[in-house]
Formats: structure tokens, C-alpha cells, sequence
């Protein structure tokens, strides 16, 4: 359409005057500001039925993915991973306080959602949350990964490479370049310096996108998005490089996982307590 109905203006100035910066989402828990809704609207061709996308979430099935080292549960939803943010918070995130992590969560426009009651009584039957917990928040994985991405040091700063690198290139998230050193696969950001593992490296940005639906990302398949510079000499070699290197990092990937413990309860209620941002 060219022109946009002034109802469809109207809505969405509504909806942009009441979205609140949480990490619940817009219209979570506040009544809604703005103009007053116009009137009908003129009747006009039927519409066709909404996308797929727009159905309801299911209560999915329940599995565990890692995150950072930790064994992290989650439900399979649509596709993606919902990851219990408890879990994080308590296994990952540790060192950073519910104030510094919802800002990251205001700045990449990270929100998250409230599990269904079907989802809670699976977290609690199998030991991951306190029976007494009263709610749980989800996360997709695509969105911890960034939320880790941006919390999480690099693996060294600005220290030199320990071998002849390549240059490499991602597009998530808004995109790096760097240099790729061989051996204990490391990459080099070309604009802070800062050294990454590759898995690290394609979750880094220092141009992060606000607009775009992130969506199926995980950082443990970091060779389908981290490619080598098309003006890279030997080109066809350094991707053969980077095969090597992925499948070698695979092969221990998951016996190297870190022993998850459940959540205290103690742990649980003061990360729902501290920051009304967090109570779901």
C-alpha cells in the first residue's frame, strides 16, 4: 500500500506511545496511553487469515542446550529454543547485577516471555525451578546469545595474534570483520582488538541492529556464519581451514559441558525479587 489509513497510524502511534522498555515487551503489565481508538473502521475487502508466525505458542517440548559451558533447559517453540532465564542468571550470568543486565536488555531490545503453566509445572516436576516458584521467564536462544555476547568479556583484550591470521567477516547481529588465527582457532576484531573464540566472535557487533527479527541463531554452529574475505588469497584454503577447525571443536562439544545443578531456591527468589523488571 502506498497510503496508510489514518487507523493504522493511529494504532500504531498508541502502540509506541505505551511500550514500555522491559524485558517483559511492549504493553507488559501497563495499561495502554495514548489517543483514543478511532471509530469502525469502513468495511472493505475480507482479509486473509494471519500468518503462521502469529499463532499461539505451545507449551513445546523440553530438552537442555548449552549456553556458555552450562546446560540450560528449554522448550522447543515454533522452531527456536526458550531457554529459563532463572538458569541463566544463576549459571551464566553470575557476576553482573539485575540492573547492568537489564540495560544490555533496553539497548538490544531483548524481551521475554512468561512460561505457560504447563511449561512451570515441567521446570519444577524435573528439579530445574523451586516448587514454590511462582513463574518462570523465557528467553529464545538467539537472544541469550546476544545477551551473553554483550555482557561476557572477550577472551583476551587487544592482545596480539599467536599466528599468521586471515580475514573473516560475519553478518549477524550487524556484522564484524577480524582476522582468524589458526591452531586455537581466535579472531581478532578489526575494530576494538579485542580477541574472540569463533563461537564468540559471530554473536560480536559494534553496530547492533534494533529492527530485525532475530530468530534461529546458535553460536555452536559458528561456521555457517563466519566466511572468509572474498579478497582473501587462497581463499578455498582458509574455508577448508575453517572446516577443520569446526569439526574438531564439535567432536568433545558436548562431553565437555559443564555438570548442572537445579536452582536454589534461595537463588531464584532473590533474582525475582530484585528488579521488578523480572517478575514475569
Amino acid at each position: 500500500m502506498d497510503v496508510v489509513t489514518p487507523h493504522i497510524s493511529s494504532v500504531l502511534r498508541t502502540y509506541q506511545a505505551s511500550a514500555p522498555r522491559s524485558l517483559q515487551g511492549p504493553g507488559a503489565g501497563r495499561p495502554a496511553a495514548g489517543p483514543a481508538p478511532p471509530g469502525p473502521a469502513p468495511p472493505g475487502p475480507a482479509r486473509a487469515p494471519p500468518p503462521l508466525l502469529l499463532a499461539a505458542d505451545g507449551a513445546g517440548e523440553r530438552g537442555e542446550t548449552a549456553l556458555e559451558g552450562e546446560r540450560i533447559s528449554c522448550f522447543s517453540v515454533g522452531g527456536e529454543r526458550r531457554l529459563c532465564l532463572p538458569q541463566i542468571l544463576t549459571s551464566v550470568l553470575t557476576d553482573f547485577s539485575l540492573e547492568q543486565i537489564n540495560r544490555v536488555c533496553d539497548e538490544l531490545q531483548i524481551y521475554c516471555s512468561r512460561c505457560t503453566p504447563e511449561q512451570l509445572h515441567e521446570l519444577k516436576a524435573t528439579g530445574v525451578l523451586p516448587r514454590s516458584a511462582p513463574s518462570c521467564g523465557l528467553i529464545t536462544q538467539t537472544d541469550a546469545e546476544r545477551l551473553c555476547a554483550a555482557l561476557l568479556p572477550a577472551a583476551r583484550a587487544c592482545a596480539p595474534l599467536p599466528a599468521p591470521a586471515f580475514r573473516v567477516y560475519h553478518e549477524c547481529f550487524g556484522g564484524a570483520r577480524g582476522r582468524l588465527a589458526p591452531g586455537p582457532a581466535l579472531v581478532q576484531c578489526a575494530d576494538c582488538r579485542a580477541v574472540f573464540a569463533p563461537r564468540r566472535f559471530v554473536a560480536h557487533s559494534h553496530a547492533p541492529e534494533h529492527r530485525t527479527c532475530h530468530w534461529g541463531f546458535d553460536s555452536a554452529r559458528w561456521r555457517r556464519f563466519l566466511l572468509v574475505s572474498e579478497d582473501e588469497r587462497d581463499r578455498g584454503k582458509c574455508e577448508a581451514l575453517l572446516d577443520q577447525l569446526s569439526a574438531r571443536e564439535a567432536a568433545p562439544a558436548l562431553g565437555s559441558l559443564k555438570h548442572h545443578l537445579p536452582v536454589k531456591r534461595k537463588q531464584y527468589l532473590s533474582c525475582s525479587k530484585a528488579d521488578i523488571r523480572f517478575k514475569w
